[in-house]
């Protein structure tokens, strides 16, 4: 007996160290369709012919968009569809950032659903947007233009994750971060213009346009005098001190992202412009 006991406890301490050693390898569980907002909102378009005929915008060539961020855009068949349609998809982030025990916080670059809202211990669980751009109805035959956008980690580490959501506009808490109260108007999500990164704010794009000189690159600008903004176009003529020097040649309406055209407006015949090198995208 005592032989048999000795025997079940050498065994009980041999399976303890075996999951120890394994809960200090990092596991990845897949979710649940309805807990990835992003399997949700591909099943969002896909429920009718109006949205399938849209068209993935915003594709990002660097880490971490690439990665983790989706833009999609479709016209509306009438502006009831389209507040519909928003409503709807608003409704959708809701019930999936439930689902994930979440909580939808609302900042200046928009709205993330997060765990442990408004604590030391905060995470991001998936970021969220859409709006309805009626500037651009001449381009669609029958209602307004829809773009929506997610940001989600699909199975990357949580420190990794964590990082790349912080350069996809992400706020971490602070005891002094500042929150956007919802507006209305948009149901439950924020709608925000593009807002600048923190000046200490690198990724490959970055580091790929601070070492391209003769590189053509883009800068949009959320001007006040205008609601769709613009969009900067030149080359990379000089970099010091983080900062990128740029030959300007053309200035667009809108953000060239996301707007269905470049449509081109009056500009100088060449000036240049010198801006943070995160400011800047590859566009060409």
């Amino acid at each position: 007996m005592a032989r048999f006991q000795h025997t079940y406890k050498w065994l009980f301490a041999t399976l303890l160290l075996t999951l120890t050693a394994c809960s200090s390898t990092p596991l990845f569980i897949s979710k649940s369709p309805d807990m990835q907002f992003l399997l949700s909102t591909r099943a969002f378009i896909d429920m009718n012919d109006t949205r399938r005929n849209g068209a993935v915008v915003d594709k990002g060539l660097f880490y971490p968009k690439d990665t983790y961020s989706f833009a999609y855009r479709y016209c509306a068949t009438s502006p009831e569809t389209a507040i519909n349609d928003i409503a709807e998809y608003q409704q959708l982030a809701k019930r999936t950032c439930d689902a994930n025990q979440g909580k939808l916080v609302h900042q200046s670059t928009g709205t993330w659903c997060v765990s442990n809202a408004n604590t030391p211990e905060e995470s991001p669980i998936f970021y969220a947007r859409i709006s309805s751009t009626e500037l651009w109805a001449d381009l669609c035959l029958d209602g307004p233009f829809i773009t929506m956008r997610v940001v989600e980690n699909t199975d990357a580490a949580a420190d990794e994750w964590r990082a790349s959501a912080k350069i996809l506009g992400y706020q971490p808490y602070t005891a002094t971060r500042q929150l956007i109260s919802k507006n209305d108007t948009y149901g439950q999500l924020y709608q925000s213009p593009t807002a600048p990164l923190g000046d200490q704010t690198w990724d490959q794009e970055s580091l790929y346009i601070y070492n391209s000189t003769g590189q053509t690159v883009c800068l949009y600008d959320q001007a006040n005098d205008s609601p769709l903004g613009h969009t900067f176009l030149g080359t990379v003529e000089s970099v010091d001190v983080g900062k990128v020097r740029v030959l300007v040649t053309a200035k667009m309406k809108g953000d060239i992202r996301t707007a269905p055209i470049m449509e081109k407006l009056e500009w100088h015949d060449s000036a240049y412009i010198t801006a943070p090198a995160h400011s800047w995208f590859v566009c060409g």
